[in-house]
């Protein structure tokens, strides 16, 4: 009766088991399923494993690379050394270099063309320079006349051009003589402001009081003519008088 009993419970275990386990055959959709579930995480591993791996070996090949270039004393210059050093010295440079200045943000015009490198660039970083006049150019004027010295001056040299002064034509214009008169003939060193427009007086007296004083045929002073000179001096071309001016005396 025992075994009995135990053969029953035998069964009983037996038949549970094999309906509690299940197996899978190879087309069964179900196993294929699980074996995925298993599968993507270990390749998404691989590959994460594999970038890594790639990342850093790119990057030990730039430090590699970085550390066999000297490095500039120019900062981020690309250009080759040759192109304005010499194989003989790194001093002095070429006389013409081979850059292309005029995809700079200052192209050279002008007098600029025949300044050496050096002149300007006297910081071995040859973009820690600036791009106005007087960062190069002492200012004689002593900014009296602000700092567009391209107002009155141009690339091809200091020489004024009247033509080029259009600020002239506000309190005194330039026409007659004065059109062909030198700057510095009424703007002196010793004038206020010298060449700041408002500190200088617009009555001819105020640079021609010595021909005035002068003038003997007929004599100014004796005879006590005005220093209103456009009373007889009407036309700005000449101090020739005309038959219909009149002498007045100074007040």
């Amino acid at each position: 009766m025992h075994k009995r009993k135990h053969d029953r419970e035998c069964g009983s275990t037996r038949q549970h088991s094999i309906a509690s386990f299940r197996f899978y055959s190879v087309g069964d959709p179900l196993h294929q399923h699980k074996e995925e579930k298993v599968l993507l995480p270990n390749r998404l591993l691989l590959f994460a494993l594999l970038l890594s791996q790639f990342a850093a070996v790119v990057l030990a090949q730039q430090k590699s690379h970085a550390a066999s270039e000297p490095e500039s004393p120019h900062g981020p210059l690309k250009i080759a050394c040759q192109k304005c050093h010499t194989v003989s010295a790194w001093w002095p440079i070429r006389s013409k270099p081979e850059f292309n200045h005029s995809k700079t943000a200052f192209p050279l015009r002008g007098m600029h063309t025949d300044v050496r490198c050096e002149e300007c660039h006297v910081n071995p970083v040859f973009s820690n320079i600036g791009n106005n006049c007087q960062d190069c150019h002492a200012d004689i004027h002593r900014r009296r006349n602000g700092a567009q010295c391209e107002l009155c001056h141009q690339v091809s040299g200091w020489q004024v051009s009247v033509h080029s002064i259009n600020e002239h034509q506000d309190r005194f214009p330039l026409i007659g003589a004065h059109a062909v008169a030198d700057c510095y003939s009424c703007h002196t060193a010793g004038a206020v402001g010298e060449f700041n427009r408002q500190g200088l007086s617009t009555e001819c007296v105020s640079c021609h009081l010595k021909a005035f004083q002068k003038t003997a045929s007929p004599n100014h002073v004796a005879l006590g003519y005005s220093t209103e000179c456009q009373e007889c001096h009407s036309s700005m071309d000449s101090w020739i008088v005309g038959a219909f001016a009149r002498t007045r005396v100074r007040r």
